[in-house]
């Protein structure tokens, strides 16, 4: 049932569509003759006064013919004169200079007859920049509203302020977004007209209703329910009665005379209606901002009262108060100034009626200065700058024929100076930023220092009570949230592990098919709980898991993403203020949550690693269970990608190693390829090994798009989780089935060695920048190839090469690469078998000195 019902009112809004763009479509097309083709067109001689056939406002044409102004018309062409519809069809044949020939009776009760020879139009003669002022508001105003208006009947079909609100923002193009309809054809001119008095009829009532409405009923609407039914019937008798004055106006002008007083009536009905739909809506809004029941509706009418009176105030002041002081609004640039502050209107009703949480308006102004002054105006000065660069050096130098060389010396250093300012812009804006959140927003920006520099201290937590406990106080001071629980991976079960200012009474226990841990895993996204505006997933939940959410007051959770399952999550409850979190809290707290997921992984591996036992029994053991650990950070099974053979294998010197592979498919199909090698063997080695799959698995996963940035993000992570003395070679790349384009970066490792089948060339893959964890900051670069089927590519740590006999003997690259052609018409794991196979037989059972990793994809 309710498919079908939002079926039809898809439909409604299609049909809804169609007409408001066909009119805005036509509208524009009338601008355009009106301004750049006007003297093509003949232009009415004259006007007629409101009942329908006496000739007003005559024009020169019609005044040199003798003519005067409350003349009766009885005749044109011959033909007796029925409305105004038969004037706008002679004109919409005629062109300039034809005659026209008018019978009218004066009122002394003298017919005359007379030829009107008609004038071409004029349209406005303004300049270019003029024609752009008046033309961008008045087309892009009324699209903007529409546009938005579609949007939010879209994004909630059922919610009948929705509607409401595509009604308000289609009053712009009715309003002033269409100037002229003597340029449309006649069975648009009909069709459209009934559209506009539609509109402009009904918009006054649709702002009573929406502010009775929304957010929630008005109380005055509570105890009278039935007068928006009242005004919205009266509307509707309005709305009859003057389609049928304008039917008689267009059609049956004789008729008017005798509907004259009835028009009167209609006309200072219709006037006193309108006036009582503004008044009480903005008596609702303003009565709501004191009086709504919840902090979420009062930052709404806040938004949408601030909001309506940025765009509507001027424009009331102007072209309603102004006129009382003697100015006069029609002359000068009002309406060029004025109309462009309307779009913030649209805008605010949009925001008001979408968003889950409305934020409060010094956050809005907060994001709106932040991008206003960090990012449109930087945009802005950079563009005036190279504009007048190029006008004032560049274009002259190009002329010049003397000084060929200084000029291009010169020119050159111009194209420096643009390229320049173009590098250093998003520097320049972080800066600018920064600025303005320490000058006017010193506690938001003191926020998202300390949980970034939160997200950044957790790396180097390893104890998990610690972590825990560090993670929930900061955040719970940092945002002023008093209830923050943590809940961790168990059995098949996700249960509490440590609360702040909760106290749940009784077992708070997620099960790993419920909704809630679900919708975490799929996304790996933050998620609100909003019950009044619930999300899909919290739709899934069953009764049990719904009272669940309840009883601990989560308003926001976040995933906290291991290795390969999710390690927990974090609920956070409303903040003090009540506001909602923000699009910057968000990106902070997920930021925080990963790396504690993460970390939590480390401390699990390093805790295992680290407990040591007087005997040396359980030291065996305790190695023996590293061992095991390590191995199931290596793939568990190989990803299946079309066309290709993929095979991997670590052989430790000791029972731990340093050595690392990884292969990873991607979720657009694509296959991460990693091989890298920590400095030094054992225990040691194998903690950094960790803490390095575990960062390149969180990167990978977020974003693999930018590897040279990803390699500068690992290499970041291994300095800050390592000493001064480790470091480790690493390869990374990523290669997409489609195209066979492989994407890789070399940070000091071993050159991978590429096989061509076709030409047996051997191309090797050289490194693209130094070992990671030797310095803080390194500039990587990624680089690409195209392989052919049958290509094979053999990755590769030293241990491989360098394995040597009891007399010290290396085996070397050349014989590896002997062995791996032996079999290269085989899958990827029969050349890895036979490389291993070749190093076992030329060690002959020597020693092994280092670890041994081998990675091998066929195509």
């Amino acid at each position: 049932m309710k498919r079908k019902s939002a079926a039809g009112l898809y439909l409604l809004l299609i049909v809804f569509a169609a007409f408001s763009m066909v009119y805005y479509i036509a509208g524009a097309v009338a601008l355009r003759e009106e301004f750049f083709h006007a003297s093509l067109y003949a232009r009415e001689p004259f006007d007629f006064h409101d009942d329908g056939k006496s000739i007003d406002d005559l024009r020169k044409e019609a005044t040199v013919t003798g003519l005067s102004n409350g003349d009766l018309l009885l005749a044109v062409n011959g033909i007796p004169f029925t409305g105004s519809d038969q004037i706008h069809n002679l004109l919409g044949h005629a062109k300039p200079g034809e005659r026209m020939r008018v019978s009218a009776r004066t009122p002394s009760g003298e017919v005359r007859e007379v030829q009107v020879r008609l004038a071409p139009r004029e349209g406005p003669d303004w300049p270019l920049g003029g024609l752009i002022a008046f033309l961008a508001p008045v087309l892009g105003v009324p699209l903007l509203g529409l546009l938005i208006g579609y949007w939010v009947v879209a994004a909630r079909p059922r919610d009948l302020n929705a509607w409401l609100v595509l009604v308000l923002l289609a009053f712009p193009e009715t309003a002033y977004g269409n100037l002229d309809w003597s340029f449309w054809p006649s069975p648009w001119y009909l069709v459209l007209g009934v559209w506009y008095f539609l509109v402009q009829s009904f918009v006054f009532p649709a702002l009573l209703w929406f502010g009775f409405l929304f957010p929630e009923r008005w109380r005055i609407d509570r105890r009278l329910p039935w007068f928006k039914y009242a005004i919205l019937i009266t509307t509707c008798g309005v709305f009859a009665f003057e389609l049928g004055f304008s039917a008689e106006r267009y059609f049956f002008a004789g008729a008017i005379r005798s509907l004259a007083r009835l028009q009167f009536w209609t006309h200072r009905v219709a006037s006193w209606l309108y006036l009582i739909c503004m008044l009480l809506f903005l008596a609702a809004v303003f009565d709501k901002l004191r009086s709504a029941s919840t902090a979420d509706a009062r930052r709404r009418m806040r938004v949408l009262a601030i909001g309506s009176g940025l765009s509507l105030g001027p424009l009331v002041l102007i072209f309603a108060v102004a006129p009382w002081f003697g100015i006069d609004p029609h002359h000068g640039t009002w309406f060029e100034t004025i109309i462009p502050i309307l779009a913030l209107f649209p805008l605010t009703l949009a925001y008001v009626l979408i968003v889950q949480r409305a934020m409060d308006v010094r956050i809005l102004l907060r994001m709106g200065t932040k991008y206003l002054f960090a990012r449109a105006t930087l945009l802005v000065v950079q563009i005036a700058i190279v504009a007048f660069l190029i006008l004032r050096f560049i274009f002259p130098m190009m002329q010049r024929k003397e000084h060929q060389w200084l000029n291009f010396i010169l020119l050159a250093i111009c194209i420096g100076l643009l390229m320049q300012v173009f590098i250093l812009r998003d520097s320049l804006s972080q800066r600018v930023q920064r600025w303005l959140d320490r000058k006017f927003f010193r506690e938001a920006y003191n926020s998202e220092v300390v949980l970034s520099e939160l997200a950044n201290q957790v790396r180097q937590v390893t104890d998990r009570s610690d972590l825990i406990d560090t993670v929930l106080r900061r955040i719970s001071e940092v945002l002023h949230v008093p209830q923050v629980a943590m809940l961790l991976r168990g059995n098949q079960v996700f249960h509490l592990q440590q609360a702040l200012g909760m106290d749940f009474g009784g077992p708070v226990v997620f099960a790993e098919q419920s909704a809630t841990v679900q919708n975490l895993m799929r996304t790996n996204q933050p998620a609100t709980v909003y019950r009044d505006r619930p999300e899909d997933w919290i739709a899934d939940a069953d009764a049990e898991e719904t009272a669940l959410l309840r009883r601990i007051n989560a308003e926001l959770l976040l995933p906290m993403p291991g290795r390969a399952h999710l390690m927990g999550l974090i609920a956070l409850g409303p903040k003090k203020s009540e506001e909602p979190y923000t699009p910057t809290d968000l990106r902070i707290l997920q930021s925080v949550a990963a790396q504690t997921g993460l970390n939590l992984e480390v401390a699990e591996l390093v805790r295992t690693l680290a407990d040591e036992s007087a005997q040396r029994e359980r030291m065996n053991r305790e190695i023996e269970i590293a061992r095991e650990v390590q191995q199931r950070l290596f793939p568990q099974s190989l990803p299946q990608i079309k066309n290709v053979s993929l095979a991997g294998m670590c052989r430790p010197a000791l029972e731990v190693g340093g050595d690392y592979y990884d292969l990873v498919e991607l979720e657009d199909g694509h296959l991460g390829f990693a091989i890298g090698d920590v400095s030094g063997k054992g225990i040691s080695a194998a903690l950094i090994m960790a803490s390095l799959r575990a960062s390149l698995r969180g990167l990978i996963l977020d974003d693999p798009g930018d590897l040279a940035r990803m390699m500068q993000k690992v290499n970041r992570l291994v300095y800050e989780a390592s000493s001064s003395s480790r470091y480790a070679t690493f390869f990374f790349a990523v290669y997409n089935p489609d195209s066979r384009e492989l994407r890789y970066v070399n940070a000091g490792h071993n050159p991978p060695v590429l096989v061509r089948e076709t030409s047996g060339e051997m191309v090797r893959l050289e490194a693209c920048g130094p070992v990671v964890g030797m310095l803080p900051v390194v500039d990587y670069e990624a680089r690409c190839l195209a392989l052919e089927p049958g290509d094979l590519l053999i990755a590769y740590t030293d241990g491989i090469s360098e394995a040597m006999t009891a007399e010290d003997e290396e085996w070397g690259e050349e014989r590896m690469l002997e062995a791996a052609g032996r079999q290269h018409g085989g899958s990827a794991a029969e050349v890895l078998e036979e490389i291993f196979r070749a190093a076992d037989a030329f060690t002959a059972g020597a020693e092994q000195h280092d670890d041994m990793t081998l990675l091998i994809m066929k195509l």
